[in-house]
C-alpha cells in the first residue's frame, strides 16, 4: 500500500464523501447511490466490494480502499 500522505488524504476524502451514515466504511448501498449516475450495474458494485472486502463485512473501510487505490496506481 502507498504510504504517500497525499494518497491517504485522497482516499480519506473519497471515503468521507460517500460514507453518508458516517460509519467509517462504505456499504454497497452507499456506493450504488454514489455511482447511480454512472450507469454502473449493481452486480458490478457488489463484485467490486466482494473483491476488496477483506474482513467480509459487506463494506469497504479505509484500509480496504487504500488497497484498491494502490492497485490502480494512486
Amino acid at each position: 500500500m502507498p504510504s504517500n500522505v497525499s494518497s491517504s488524504q485522497t482516499v480519506r476524502l473519497f471515503l468521507e464523501s460517500i460514507d453518508k451514515d458516517k460509519s467509517g466504511s462504505i456499504s454497497a448501498e452507499e456506493l450504488i447511490t454514489a455511482l447511480e449516475n454512472a450507469n454502473i450495474k449493481v452486480k458490478h458494485v457488489e463484485r467490486f466490494i466482494a473483491q476488496y472486502d477483506k474482513n467480509n463485512d459487506g463494506q469497504l473501510d479505509f484500509d480496504e480502499l487504500m488497497e484498491f487505490f494502490a492497485t490502480i496506481g494512486l
